[in-house]
């Protein structure tokens, strides 16, 4: 199991998912500062040059909900994922895609402060997103209630993105659902070792900015 990665990158989510999951994997480094992910290499792993992506055997899979939905099947055992045959099944698969199609748009929307459409964009505006995640917490601490799975590791470390940024308070339902999602160890165990990346790396990180400003 092959994760393509660089620190400080969304390349996190699929590193804590597997920190969760307990499973071996190796790190393959593509330095984004130099403009690694721009190869013909890597390239062919994921066309948009983006990270994180996997490769598992003959498997290469990129997008971060894909390679997490990837793993929660390839490791049921893990728990993080829920069976084809569960009727819980279809609510994970909404919450698995609700991060990258509703949650990221609308912080970018309110980031750049572009007008917005709530009635032709899908995810509406970060209010609705908001209040989406806010209703399913009701029922549980996690989106599926009691269980944890794949689609908190997304949901959660983005809405770290949106705290740091101050698009939503540091306090109420969400902020709890962060710290609760942060406190677990396999985020703190991924935290660990993206933090000793990045120092270990920063040498090359900060050659790849040089070369890119020449």
């Amino acid at each position: 199991m092959k994760l393509y990665y660089w620190p400080k990158t969304r390349a996190f989510r699929a590193l804590w998912m597997l920190e969760e999951m307990r499973v071996p994997y190796e790190l393959e480094y593509v330095n984004i500062r130099a403009g690694a992910q721009n190869g013909a290499d890597f390239s062919r792993v994921n066309p948009m040059s983006k990270l994180p992506a996997l490769e598992d055997g003959g498997v290469r899979v990129a997008e971060s909900g894909a390679v997490l939905l990837y793993l929660a099947d390839r490791y049921p055992e893990s728990g993080l994922g829920v069976p084809v045959d569960d009727p819980a099944r279809g609510r994970f698969l909404q919450w698995m895609f609700f991060t990258g199609s509703c949650l990221e748009p609308a912080m970018a929307e309110r980031m750049t402060g572009a007008p917005g459409n709530t009635v032709s964009f899908g995810w509406g505006d970060l209010a609705r997103v908001e209040h989406a995640i806010e209703s399913a917490l009701e029922e549980g601490p996690w989106l599926l209630g009691e269980q944890f799975t794949a689609a908190d590791v997304l949901a959660a470390s983005t809405l770290q993105i949106a705290l740091v940024a101050k698009l939503i308070p540091p306090e109420g339902v969400l902020f709890e659902y962060v710290e609760r999602s942060l406190a677990r160890e396999g985020h703190e165990r991924a935290l660990a070792i993206d933090r000793r990346e990045a120092a270990r790396l920063a040498p090359a990180a900060q050659a790849g900015v040089a070369h890119a400003s020449r």
